[in-house]
């Protein structure tokens, strides 16, 4: 089986960086999500240069083009009035919070002092925390009137400060020369995912796996290839394990014109270098699994659907169909460790 170049349509919207499950299920339909369209099907390379060139020459085309590089101006221009301006605001607050917390945490009066906070929260805010709930998170809940995802960003990057040792006078720049409070909640989450297994990774990538070996047997463009495939398959440390046989191979080719190439080497690249190539041409699909498997199903039904398709694939997608589904939808709920009930 070959393994094309995946692409992102035109059309398809990519996803945020930093998705949550409540970003990728909002306004996905998952019984119809069509997850092939993240990987571009063969095009005709003449056919694209001839669309551009027709564009390029068209006055109307010029024209919007020319009214979007106004518009990138003022983007620019928003950037530095409010966008920059605003995390300052952000990062000199946090701080403030931070500071705060930690001279909380190193009053003698410490306990009666977040009692205090704690009541006026649930008195005024309807907002209940448990004795334990630690001196950051209460405080972030306090000063910060705003939602519960954008409190449990802000507690986080506190509370890896807080770790760090860090003092409150150079939070502001730690958390600008990390990439912003969500960058920092991002890599502080995958930190922790790696340090779990990062079971979801695998996951994820065995969901795209199987939906590149399902477009495969389902693509109805071949070729014969009769040169030498080369392996880059390694033998595991055991003398009795051998490595995890791979799914594709991998075609190098160098372009010649238009629609024509000339295939330089064929690869097996083995289990784990494959993985990563197969994460990176996902890279683009949604991270969710429940999102991610339903898309896989669909395209399997569109397969046993379609009359073109040979029976016995038509009947092995309907047999791979009646198995149930392994990631489930759940209530998502955003709380933190040390918080009682819903805010």
């Amino acid at each position: 089986m070959q393994l094309t170049n995946g692409a992102i349509k035109s059309g398809v919207k990519t996803p945020p960086m930093n998705l949550t499950p409540i970003d990728e299920f909002e306004g996905v339909d998952l019984d119809t999500f069509d997850l092939s369209a993240f990987v571009m099907p063969a095009q005709s390379a003449s056919n694209v240069a001839k669309a551009a060139s027709k564009d390029v020459k068209n006055t109307e085309v010029e024209k919007f083009l020319n009214e979007s590089s106004n518009l990138v101006k003022l983007g620019e221009q928003y950037e530095v009035d409010v966008v920059e301006r605003g995390h300052k605001a952000l990062y000199d607050l946090l701080a403030s919070i931070y500071d705060l917390s930690l001279r909380i945490d190193q009053n003698q009066h410490k306990e009666k002092i977040l009692e205090a906070i704690r009541k006026e929260l649930k008195d005024n805010r309807q907002m209940t925390l448990k004795a334990n709930t630690p001196a950051i998170a209460v405080m972030v809940k306090f000063v910060v009137r705003s939602d519960k995802s954008t409190l449990s960003r802000y507690t986080k990057v506190l509370t890896v400060a807080q770790q760090e040792n860090l003092a409150p006078v150079d939070l502001p720049a730690y958390i600008t020369r990390r990439g912003g409070v969500g960058q920092i909640q991002e890599i502080e989450s995958m930190a922790m995912a790696k340090k779990s297994g990062d079971r979801s990774s695998k996951e994820r990538t065995a969901l795209i796996r199987e939906l590149f070996e399902v477009m495969g047997m389902a693509s109805k463009l071949d070729f014969q290839f009769d040169g030498n495939v080369v392996s880059h398959s390694e033998e595991k440390d055991s003398s009795t394990e051998k490595a995890e046989p791979s799914s594709f191979c991998v075609l190098v080719a160098h372009h010649v014109s238009d629609n024509k190439y000339k295939i330089i080497s064929a690869n097996d690249l083995g289990r784990v270098y494959e993985d990563n190539l197969v994460k990176y041409l996902g890279k683009a699909m949604p991270n969710d699994l429940t999102v991610l498997e339903h898309g896989v199903r669909n395209f399997k039904k569109r397969i046993s659907l379609d009359p073109s398709q040979p029976e016995s694939l038509r009947r092995e997608m309907e047999k791979q169909l009646a198995i149930p589904l392994k990631h489930k939808k759940t209530e998502v709920i955003e709380m933190d460790t040390n918080d009682d009930a819903p805010l």
